[in-house]
């Protein structure tokens, strides 16, 4: 868990963090939204003192960083960046073994664990191990140093608008492959973007920043539905509020309990109102069939409950 209170970053008269107070749960994505110039890096890098608070203290499971050495602290916790930082002369397997060689594991030890953590970032251990980093793709390079955050098991990751320079594509696939990694580790993730898409795809916890200041925070759903906040208008843009809420909400949640008729368009229960909207108009459907799942009890899904909703 992580705890920001009432931390302030000065530089001469100009605050590019203003007395924020936040709580990140444990086990959490959150994610920090803004403009450029918003102090949301800023803040992140609090947590693992590449930035030192000009007032206020950041607190790790309780503990006040300031009281930590800086190089000790930070080998205790993932740091992943938009330009990667991978070291150009070292393979694949060297990069992310970084840290566990710093912390004297033995190299049996660390064998292993690169070629677990190469599998569990979607990379052949065999064909990617002994790569250098110019013979990999953006979206490989930026899944090599995932593994290398993750090398040594931390339990939190701070992640620094890391796919921002990716293809739409690529992006998209890194985005799913950290939501799976995340769910197979329970760690702690603080995550940088500017991308309002990217931050309600990957967010549990969800905080707008503004000028250095926290403008807005909570589960996406819930700042959604603070919509008069003028900031929150600003990023998510006045005409699209209703259609990024559809996002944050479960089809089954407005599935109507009947047979659906043979031949509907089928959604998984937990897809959400956004990619129901999607795929009838994709399909050219006013309905769709929802199937009983994960505790939905499942039914049909009309287009005009789907647009009450909005």
């Amino acid at each position: 868990m992580i705890r920001f209170e009432g931390v302030s970053r000065r530089y001469g008269d100009r605050a590019v963090v203003d007395r924020v107070t936040l709580e990140v749960p444990g086990g959490s994505i959150c994610v920090l939204l803004g403009e450029s110039g918003s102090g949301k890096s800023t803040l992140m890098r609090m947590v693992n003192r590449l930035v030192e608070p000009s007032a206020g203290r950041v607190l790790v499971d309780g503990r006040d960083v300031a009281q930590a050495e800086p190089e000790a602290l930070r080998r205790g916790i993932g740091y992943v960046i938009q330009s990667v930082g991978l070291f150009p002369h070292w393979r694949v397997a060297e990069n992310i073994a970084t840290v566990p060689r710093l912390l004297g594991w033995e190299a049996a030890r660390i064998a292993e664990r690169v070629d677990a953590l190469l599998a569990l970032v979607g990379l052949d251990p065999a064909r990617f191990r002994d790569r250098f980093p110019h013979e990999l793709s953006g979206g490989q390079a930026q899944r090599v140093g995932l593994a290398r955050a993750l090398a040594a098991d931390p339990p939190l990751l701070l992640m620094d608008e890391p796919f921002s320079a990716l293809d739409p594509g690529t992006r998209r696939d890194l985005q799913v492959e950290l939501r799976r990694i995340h769910a197979r580790t329970g760690k702690t993730i603080l995550f940088v973007t500017h991308d309002v898409e990217e931050a309600l795809v990957l967010a549990d916890e969800l905080a707008v920043l503004e000028d250095g200041r926290l403008a807005a925070r909570g589960r996406p759903a819930q700042v959604l539905e603070t919509g008069a906040d003028r900031t929150v208008r600003r990023l998510f843009g006045e005409e699209s509020l209703a259609f990024h809420r559809l996002g944050t909400l479960p089809a089954a949640r407005l599935a109507r309990p009947e047979d659906a008729e043979d031949g509907l368009p089928v959604l998984p229960a937990t897809a959400s109102l956004k990619q129901a909207l999607m795929l009838m108009l994709e399909q050219g459907t006013d309905r769709l069939a929802v199937p009983a799942e994960a505790g939905f009890p499942g039914g049909t899904l009309h287009w005009a409950d789907l647009v009450r909703a909005a």
